[in-house]
């Protein structure tokens, strides 16, 4: 009865306990925001498509007013993205919405009225573009100046996309954003973790029947607590983003149908109408297998008759001394019902879904060449993530606190029976977590000094540090402490129960218990750090990667082209245009080509552009590059000491390469001043 009577407690005392944890995290969530805020300082990522480049460039100087400013991004953006432009007295000047390109989904289109009839001036670009990937939101501001020079932006003279961006900083809606999403990942992984050690280490061993009933009646009101937070987080989290994206359309307030531009405009809208519908076919089915069935009496008398009748003839076995009974009981896995096996694999798969919407818009599938590999990888990352930190925390919290009170007499030996269980599942998931991990920060982080210089990058170095801590207490438990119960469990029978040596192997296998115990705990509270790292690198996003321009020198010493280094000629079906700037040796030179289909009248941004460069009257050696397109300025960068060495005339052979068509040949003839 007393066993009973504890048994029930710790029941009851599980789900509070939980509760109190979470909000205790919640708290430290603010601890840790209030002491990273004077660190970082810099501007912060809050979204994943940043704009990279722009036609006008930020900062430079052109002659006529375009008709259709054109800006691109790092990723896929909405068609709920905008920008506006407006003339020197703050006149806007966009002639309509803007668009996204129907042959690229990473260019958003601006038409300009009257283009020919505005003024001179500095003009300035206001951007908000709706990531089709996350649904995050990004905003910022972009500048150029037509006929006569000015700084692109006030007080500050910039040129190319890298001051495109206006990176928010941790405001009141980024700590909350932040917040809810750690208490997502909390969620999912205490479920994901449930799930794991209750159907593939507790389930279908004899020996441990009694524990896994038990654990289940504090399971069960784990996983309602889990299944609603994910629940209400999910929720929250797409309001706080389409707040975020009402902010950068309107400047101020809540736009509902914000909302509607998330769920209906963006693959993450529908990736998240999925997860929800995931989650509630989850909440169902733990609610059909939780529910009171009839004949509930009968089924109970029975129950427990056949519990009374296991444990006596486990009795028995052990005092007759039936050594090859007891080794079947304990290293042979009684065959489970089929009916648990199929809720496992359900409950499973159902966990595995979910975490497959949060890899196809994770930043992997987003950022990767090879899209589906990555998010391949991101779902193998994150399974083994959630059943490695999940696997911990409920041995430390939940499994191991219950086992002295289940089986008060035999707990060590059933402790020993677990670890042999639990270990290699665990060392599995830990390779997984570990390869997978490093080729997805190879993607993310592609210079070592981001590691200090980023917030991303910092966030990211001090998750691997958590990591490493973590493994270091798992190889202390699996090697030093696992062995020592292991053969503590088996010294204690041997001596009397009634000497002091009992007593005193007693309470060295408890201490050493205790030890292990400890150990789950604090790696617990490492995987909880773990998980913020995980939320705040949701937060900040990885580094932008910018093209390999070099738009100061595009700038350098001469200010106006001349007819002798900017050339236009037809060629087959298209109209090239080239120029060269600055157009002198002993400085940088950039060659930017644009080329118009005669057929159409519109800019070609599909073609592959080969380009070799040598001098006219004798060999100076052949420079070749090659430049792809996706935008309608086909741009290639030389140091100084490349080519365009000597005084005099180069000439420049461009190859032409569109879908379907015949490459097409053109030379210019361009002279080079000292």
């Amino acid at each position: 009865m007393r066993r009973r009577r504890l048994a029930r407690q710790g029941t009851r005392g599980g789900h509070p306990y939980f509760r109190f944890l979470l909000l205790t995290l919640s708290v430290s969530t603010l601890l840790f925001y209030s002491c990273i805020s004077p660190v970082s300082g810099g501007p912060v990522a809050l979204a994943h498509a940043f704009v990279i480049g722009s036609d006008p460039v930020d900062g430079s100087t052109i002659s006529t007013v375009p008709r259709v400013v054109r800006i691109f991004f790092d990723a896929p953006i909405s068609p709920a993205s905008t920008a506006y432009v407006f003339t020197p007295d703050e006149r806007m000047v966009d002639a309509s919405h803007s668009t996204v390109s129907r042959k690229d989904s990473h260019e958003l289109d601006t038409p300009l009225m009257t283009a020919d009839q505005l003024p001179e001036g500095s003009y300035t670009v206001r951007w908000t573009a709706l990531s089709y990937s996350d649904g995050h939101t990004t905003h910022g501001v972009i500048g150029f100046n037509v006929g006569r020079s000015s700084s692109g932006l006030p007080g500050e003279t910039i040129l190319g996309p890298s001051t495109s961006n206006i990176l928010p900083v941790l405001d009141a809606i980024g700590v909350l954003s932040v917040a809810w999403e750690w208490l997502v990942l909390l969620a999912l992984t205490i479920w994901i973790g449930i799930l794991v050690v209750e159907g593939l280490i507790l389930a279908g061993v004899e020996r441990t029947s009694s524990l896994l009933t038990e654990t289940r009646k504090r399971a069960r009101p784990l996983q309602w607590l889990c299944l609603s937070a994910l629940l209400v987080g999910e929720l929250i989290t797409l309001f706080l983003r389409a707040t975020q994206l009402s902010q950068g359309l309107t400047g101020s307030g809540i736009d509902l149908s914000a909302i509607g531009y998330i769920l209906f405009e963006t693959s993450y809208g529908y990736l998240w109408l999925l997860r929800i519908a995931l989650i509630l076919i989850a909440t169902g089915f733990l609610w059909w297998t939780t529910r009171p069935r009839g004949n509930n009496n009968r089924t109970r008398r029975t129950r427990r008759a056949g519990r009374r009748f296991q444990k006596m003839r486990q009795r028995i076995t052990q005092e007759t001394g039936d050594t090859k009974n007891e080794v079947s009981t304990e290293e042979n896995a009684t065959p489970a019902s089929t009916k648990v096996r199929v809720s496992t694999i359900i409950w499973l798969l159902l966990a595995g879904l979910v975490l497959l919407t949060l890899a196809l818009s994770g930043d992997a599938a987003a950022l990767s060449q090879a899209p589906i590999s990555s998010v391949v990888l991101d779902w193998l990352y994150l399974a083994a993530r959630s059943i490695w930190l999940g696997g911990i925390a409920y041995m430390g919290y939940v499994l191991l606190p219950l086992l002295p009170v289940v089986e008060p007499d035999r707990h060590s030996e059933i402790l020993s029976l677990l670890l042999r269980r639990f270990h290699p599942l665990m060392l599995g998931t830990l390779g997984v977590f570990l390869v997978s991990g490093l080729i997805l920060t190879e993607i993310s982080v592609r210079q070592v000094q981001q590691f200090i210089s980023d917030p991303y990058g910092r966030t990211l170095l001090v998750e691997w540090i958590l990591v490493a801590a973590m493994i270091l207490l798992s190889a202390y438990a699996l090697f030093m402490l696992h062995p020592r119960l292991s053969r503590q469990a088996l010294l204690l029978p041997v001596v009397n129960a009634e000497l002091p040596a009992r007593r005193t192997r007693q309470t060295a296998l408890d201490q050493t218990a205790r030890n292990l115990k400890g150990v789950f705990r604090i790696q617990s509270w490492l995987g909880t750090g773990v998980l913020l790292c995980a939320a705040l690198m949701s937060f900040f996003a990885p580094p932008i990667v910018f093209p390999n321009i070099n738009y100061a020198q595009n700038a350098a010493p001469a200010a106006s082209p001349t007819s002798s280094n900017m050339q236009t000629q037809k060629a087959g079906n298209l109209t090239i245009t080239l120029l060269v700037l600055p157009g002198r040796v002993h400085y940088a030179n950039t060659v930017i080509v644009s080329m118009v289909d005669n057929s159409s009248g519109k800019q070609v941004t599909d073609a592959v552009v080969k380009m070799s460069i040598n001098m006219d009257v004798m060999d100076m050696g052949t420079t070749n590059t090659t430049i792809k397109g996706n935008n309608p300025l086909y741009i290639a960068a030389f140091n100084r000491d490349t080519t365009f060495s000597m005084p005099g005339a180069w000439d420049i052979g461009l190859s032409i390469q569109r879908p379907n068509e015949r490459p097409v040949e053109a030379i210019f003839t361009v002279t080079i001043g000292a």
